[in-house]
């Protein structure tokens, strides 16, 4: 009985932060506030950003793109965004394999 009892708990406990992460998951726009517009206002005429996001439902990746260069690539989960990349000149990798 105890067995079933931990069980329950663990599986509820698992769906809550399963929820929490879907629900909390940073959109594009909070990105850009956490970034602030400092590169906007230093790129040379004709160049634009774009921001690359990647979904993956409990957390999402965000890289800015500037002509063909790749930025600093930051995860966002739980509301929060975390630095995973020094900046990169071509694309991640490891993004490769959800393409």
């Amino acid at each position: 009985m105890k067995k079933i009892i931990k069980y329950h708990r663990l599986v509820l406990l698992l769906i809550t932060f399963t929820l929490v992460a879907i629900l909390s998951n940073p959109s594009e726009r909070e990105y850009l506030e956490m970034t602030g517009e400092s590169f906007y206002e230093t790129l040379p005429d004709g160049l634009e950003v774009e921001i690359e996001r990647v979904n993956f439902f409990l957390f999402s990746t965000y890289t800015p793109i500037v002509g063909n260069e790749y930025g600093i690539t930051h995860l966002g989960v739980y509301g929060s965004f975390f630095q995973i990349s020094d900046g990169q000149f071509d694309y991640p990798g490891w993004l490769e394999l959800f393409n």
